[in-house]
């Protein structure tokens, strides 16, 4: 294979691939994918094929890092599918734009990239743009297309709607759009129903997408009509309307397809979007530029615009509670409000009770009741002090050298939160803005010169993910700035170590990105750390000198203990002088009574926690809008299994069967018989190995699991 060396600022080099080569790539479908097809069709639209990245980005609201993504992944399938050569710096770094670009400099950190000629003499004779247009055949067919191109969309779009709908976990995350009716000519995004949505429609030749509005009726959301549902959403709408998204899409076109009087009085069974047509043509197609316009704004900023109306209705959403809570309580749920009464007076909580009866949902939905921040942490046996609280960890230098570092458990990075939120201290999207600053400077290095004596320096990002500092000079020093200390200084301003470099770095981020502190106007808000099956750990090992602290009665500074490692302690550790847990922190524990490790919870730690029993009993509501099909046989099944239970000589209450078991059902299309078969069966043999008839115990449970159902089905038959 031939090595063609370039110098590392070097953006030219002879043409390795004639034209006939390009027009057989171009021409297998199998490698060109939609991707490549745009980014290709974009360079080459532009006059001379030429432009800079930023630009072309700008001009069809797109990432950079996405067109770079598309064009290094296109160069890189070429160069390996040819097989014939590669192109390395000299410092031996592979590089992949020269298979298809020539490039130059042309002002900072910017590069002017020309498609190779060969390249577009291939295109050209391929009528390459026109040929590629899309025939849109159904919906159906255009929901599939996009579903494939938004990528991470996907992923990240649905995390998003997890966390603003309060939801417990992730829908299909193979799908953006989800479209299940050949007879329907719109599709929704996967799991929406009552919330603002992304919405595309086929119709009259005319493709229409943006945010939708239904006013449909939803199966099992009868609390409220459909208008009812709908409503804070669209009032977030037109409260957002003048925002930076929003107009920014309605230069690109978007608009609602009826008035704004009749926008804000809905009537039912309406379809409201605020979005943008795009007509085909006579024989159903769709350009590819087009087609990607629909993709980018469904990845940018009408992505941002969703978030924003749906975080909006949600504050308008709790302001309502807020002015009804003196009527009308915000927990109505029985249990659950006696649990906040118990972790509001307590600070701590243990919930136990048999397996299965969603001790942990019932934390999760009690923070989420109070709109708390949350943490789960899972103990296991070798969970330690060093996990929870703090302690050494080894760390490789840049140069290769092993050391040990001081790191924060979980515990105390969920009180360092808590603190922040309590001192208007905290930033809300700083892992999100980090992370997009490490990418863009992995592709391009950044130049600065220092504040006082305006000496150069490059920053690049090292192999920990750290920002360093490269000194202009002859030494080429390296200074390391840590992701810990940039956020440090954006929270306290404190900028103890290597400020000359720290400071030019952070206003630069500050310039370029959007930073945002919380919103910390409730004061009243809570944090809840959540330590499921917390008797699996030796607790005393976890916790350290903490026994003292974690007593509510030392919420707050009075319970300020000095830990193990405080002479290790950095200057700008909020608990350089002690650790202390905020009193803005409540714990709730979860246990099984019969699991064999509850011994080890000593009695010093249990007089510190309140204790609630979760009966299986009292948890039957969980399988709402789960399994409704089959509550009725569920319900009889699990009382006469439990009955059961308890009638077996050694065995009580502790032992039931949870409701949350027979949520599996619903992978079993309601097949009683394999969730006794894979589930239950071998949770029951453990209650009873030992026992000298578990095997003759075992089949009097199942026949009572049975005859539950046995004995109601015959009985609708003599009726009948």
């Amino acid at each position: 294979m031939q090595k063609i060396v370039v110098r590392k600022d070097d953006y030219n080099s002879l043409p390795q691939i004639t034209k006939q080569d390009w027009i057989e790539i171009l021409s297998d479908d199998s490698f060109m994918s939609n991707n490549y097809k745009f980014a290709l069709s974009i360079f080459y639209l532009e006059p001379e094929h030429k432009a800079t990245c930023k630009f072309l980005a700008e001009k069809y609201h797109l990432s950079p890092f996405s067109l770079s993504g598309f064009i290094t992944g296109f160069s890189r399938g070429v160069q390996e599918r040819l097989n014939k050569f590669e192109i390395i710096t000299e410092e031996g770094d592979k590089t992949y734009w020269l298979v298809t670009m020539l490039g130059k400099n042309v002002a900072g950190n910017l590069f002017e990239w020309t498609l190779r000629a060969e390249l577009v003499e291939a295109m050209r004779e391929l009528d390459y743009v026109n040929a590629n247009a899309i025939k849109v055949d159904s919906i159906g067919h255009l929901v599939d297309l996009i579903n494939k191109d938004v990528g991470n969309l996907k992923k990240d779009f649905l995390i998003a709607r997890k966390e603003l709908a309060g939801n417990q976990r992730i829908t299909n995350s193979k799908l953006l759009f989800k479209h299940d009716s050949e007879d329907r000519d719109w599709a929704i995004n996967e799991g929406a129903g009552t919330e603002v949505q992304y919405h595309i429609y086929l119709s009259d030749n005319t493709i229409g997408y943006g945010l939708g509005f239904n006013t449909l009726y939803v199966r099992f959301k009868d609390e409220k009509t459909p208008i009812e549902y709908i409503k804070p959403y669209m009032d977030a709408f037109i409260a957002l309307k003048n925002s930076d998204e929003m107009t920014k899409l309605a230069v690109r076109g978007f608009a609602l397809n009826t008035g704004e009087d009749a926008f804000q009085n809905p009537i039912e069974n309406e379809h409201y979007l605020f979005g943008r047509t795009i007509a085909l043509d006579n024989e159903r197609q769709l350009s590819l530029v087009d087609y990607y316009s629909i993709i980018n704004d469904l990845k940018g900023d009408l992505f941002e615009a969703y978030k924003n109306v749906f975080k909006l209705a949600n504050e308008f959403d709790m302001t309502e509670q807020q002015s009804t809570k003196i009527t009308q309580p915000p927990i109505t749920n029985p249990l659950l409000q006696e649990i906040s009464e118990l972790l509001l007076a307590n600070k701590n909580l243990i919930l136990t009770g048999a397996p299965g009866t969603g001790k942990t949902y019932l934390a999760k939905m009690l923070a989420e009741a109070w709109g708390a921040e949350y943490k789960l942490i899972q103990f296991h046996p070798s969970y330690d002090y060093t996990d929870f609280v703090e302690g050494l960890r080894p760390i490789q230098s840049e140069e290769g050298e092993v050391g040990f570092e001081l790191r924060d458990g979980s515990f105390k990075k969920f009180c360092k939160e808590a603190l922040k939120y309590q001192n208007n201290q905290q930033l809300s999207n700083f892992e999100d803005i980090y992370q997009r600053f490490i990418d863009e400077i992995s592709e391009n290095t950044l130049e600065l010169v220092t504040p006082s004596q305006e000496s150069p320096f490059s920053v690049i990002v090292n192999s920990r993910d750290n920002i360093t500092a490269v000194l202009s000079s002859e030494t080429q020093r390296q200074i390391t700035l840590t992701k810990s200390l940039i956020q440090t200084y954006f929270e306290t301003g404190k900028s103890l170590n290597w400020k000359p470099y720290l400071i030019p770095v952070c206003q630069y981020i500050e310039e370029n990105y959007d930073l945002q502190m919380a919103n910390t106007e409730d004061k009243n808000k809570k944090f809840v750390l959540i330590l499921d099956e917390i008797n699996r750990a030796e607790i005393s090992k976890v916790l350290g000198e903490l026994f003292f602290s974690i007593d509510p009665g030392y919420r707050g500074v009075s319970g300020r203990v000095t830990t193990q490692y405080a002479n290790l302690q950095t200057e700008e550790d909020v608990f350089k002088d002690g650790f202390y847990i905020p009193d803005n922190v409540y714990i709730i524990g979860t246990m099984n009574d019969i699991d064999r490790s509850v011994e080890s919870f000593d009695f010093a730690m249990r007089r510190r926690f309140a204790w609630k029993e979760i009966r299986a009993e009292d948890r039957l509501s969980i399988w709402e809008g789960q399994i409704d099909k089959w509550t009725d046989e569920a319900r009889r099944r699990l009382t006469a299994l439990n009955s059961a239970i308890e009638a077996v000589q050694g065995l009580n209450n502790a032992y039931h069967v949870g409701p949350a078991y027979f949520l599996k059902l619903a992978n079993y299309d309601g097949d009683f018989d394999k969730l006794w078969a894979y589930h239950l069966e071998s949770l029951l043999f453990e209650y009873l190995r030992g026992y000298p008839d578990a095997d003759e115990q075992l089949a009097s449970l199942k026949s009572a699991y049975d005859n539950a159902y046995k004995s109601v089905a015959a009985d609708a038959s003599y009726d009948g």
